[in-house]
């Protein structure tokens, strides 16, 4: 209906009653007209209701009369109108003292007023309403047609939006180059939560938010391009009570600023494709001639002259099998946009941002050496670093849980030569990282120990030779004979060669673990008690993961 409590007193039967508490409550808005026939009745409400009733199914209980104003006003109902001299004598106490605490409008109606004395005028004017309503509501969807179809941008839409709704509009976005529009006030970002919510619920929603600081409620309608949510548009009630029609404007306008946000994602995607191919080619080394790599650098904003610390990001999904073809080619780039996103956003400082590019299914960052606290360039692996990475890692789980992230770390090398170098190293400690650990954890390549000499072979002739010599026999044995001397053979190293401790770690007898390591010296030839093939049996569990890891 869309009328207020003040208006409705002088309408129909209304105009017989009078308002008895609650009078500054009288700028409600009025949207349905109930009547309370039953106990329960407040949990089949809509908000904006008005609620007419004798009393009669809560006469005989002090407290639901002493708890039904505030459950009203809990719901957002608009007034309570209260008939007397039929089942109560006058409307009692406690309501009428609920309803000027709460500012919420409560009605005496006088016994010669039927329901339908007020429900039949209002409802009349909800059907007059609604016409005008409908023929306001289509001309202002043809005009915001015509500015979005004419190009006027997303400001318009905006200012359109607000002029409609009669309370301010804002817009949030996702996207870096798309700043957000919030008519210089100050509006908190959107929680995870709020909006996985939005994610799920796919239209219009109620929240409370800060405004300046101060909470206000609001409507949030999510901008979604294929799932992915990209922006939001924020009514705020900052001049009026929300009402239907509001959900109607919101949910309609939406697709016309999603395909403004559509337009500045594609241009994002041909601009991010020019810096993968540029960048990859410095990644690379192919740099001939350093002066104009950066002054083409200088094109995307970026600054070559500075010191760079490489990081390499990778990502699986352990939902999906390695090798099985991705068949949502769509959602796989929306999600790639995302990532990207997310990673510009940790990344970034002050005003300006860390370079960010995709090299073969890795997220390369080159983060700003002289931004690292606690570095310098004697010392690469400072903790600002590492904990730089760990920060990025646990915030990149958190917003994609369902992902599962490395992050690699190269040592330090000035200059632009320099990026080519931290980026294989960066490269490698995610390759031999995951073998070592057996987890996604953020790996520095000086931790790769005598893996930095291996990795580093081109000869893999020689180390498979070796590898077929040593612990080859021992896992062939174990899948024919459904044993365990590999396992034992890594535990009794990784216990400093202890008969008693590696015995307890993998609780068996010390003469099971004696038995077993005479039968990995009779199938090896080599022996765990002479140092050069003890060495040669280290080796091969090194190679062991070198092959594991794909290398």
């Amino acid at each position: 209906m869309g009328v207020t409590v003040k208006d409705a007193m002088r309408i129909g039967g209304l105009a017989h009653c009078r308002v008895v508490a609650g009078e500054k409550g009288l700028h409600r808005t009025i949207d349905y007209t109930t009547v309370m026939e039953v106990p329960d009745v407040i949990r089949w409400l809509k908000g904006h209701d008005l609620l007419l009733t004798s009393l009669y199914p809560i006469k005989d209980d002090p407290v639901a009369i002493g708890c039904l104003v505030q459950q009203l006003h809990d719901v957002g109902s608009s007034a309570l109108a209260v008939k007397t001299r039929r089942y109560v004598e006058q409307i009692p106490q406690i309501i009428l003292d609920e309803g000027n605490r709460l500012n919420f409008p409560i009605i005496e109606i006088k016994d010669e007023v039927s329901y339908l004395d007020i429900m039949t005028p209002l409802m009349e004017l909800s059907l007059n309403k609604s016409d005008v309503d409908k023929e306001q509501m289509e001309k202002f969807f043809q005009w915001i047609t015509e500015l979005a179809m004419g190009g006027k941008g997303i400001p318009a839409l905006v200012e359109a939006v607000q002029q409609m709704a009669e309370n301010m509009i804002t817009l949030g976005s996702e996207i870096p180059s798309l700043e957000s529009i919030s008519w210089n006030r100050k509006v908190s970002p959107l929680t995870w939560a709020q909006k996985n919510e939005l994610k799920i619920a796919k239209r219009s929603i109620r929240m409370e938010r800060l405004l300046n600081q101060r909470s206000t409620p609001c409507i949030v309608t999510p901008l979604l391009l294929n799932d992915e949510l990209y922006g939001d548009v924020t009514c705020w009630q900052t001049k009026r009570e929300f009402v239907e029609q509001d959900f109607l404007v919101l949910d309609r306008t939406v697709p016309l600023m999603a395909l403004e946000f559509l337009k500045v994602i594609t241009r994002a995607d041909v601009e991010q494709s020019y810096r993968d191919d540029f960048l990859s080619e410095v990644l690379l080394g192919n740099v001939k001639d350093p002066v104009e790599v950066m002054d083409k650098g200088r094109m995307f904003n970026w600054d070559l002259d500075k010191d760079y610390q490489v990081f390499a990001i990778s990502c699986t999904d352990p939902s999906k099998p390695l090798g099985k073809p991705d068949h949502e080619a769509l959602r796989a780039q929306e999600r790639k946009r995302k990532l990207l996103l997310k990673v510009y956003d940790i990344f970034r400082f002050d005003a300006h941002q860390a370079i960010v590019t995709i090299r073969k299914e890795l997220i390369v960052v080159l983060y700003p050496w002289d931004r690292i606290p606690g570095t310098d360039k004697t010392d690469a692996r400072k903790p600002g670093v590492m904990e730089l990475a760990a920060s990025a890692r646990r915030q990149l789980s958190q917003e994609f849980s369902e992902l599962q992230f490395s992050v690699g770390i190269g040592r330090f090398y000035p200059g632009l030569t320099g990026l080519h170098e931290g980026y294989k190293e960066a490269v490698k400690a995610i390759q031999l990282g995951k073998p070592l650990s057996g987890e996604t954890r953020c790996v520095h390549y000086e931790e790769l120990g005598i893996f930095r000499i291996l990795g580093q072979m081109k000869d893999w002739r020689e180390m498979e030779k070796l590898y077929e010599e040593t612990i080859g026999k021992l896992v062939e044995y174990d899948w024919g004979h459904n044993a365990s001397l590999v396992v034992t053979l890594k535990e009794y190293f990784a216990n400093n060669c202890s008969l008693a401790d590696t015995a307890e770690k993998l609780f068996v007898h010390v003469n099971t673990m004696k038995y077993r390591l005479q039968k990995i010296e009779q199938l090896t030839d080599c022996s765990v008690h002479d140092a050069e093939q003890r060495l040669l049996l280290q080796m091969g569990l090194k190679i062991d993961l070198l092959l594991q890891s794909g290398l």
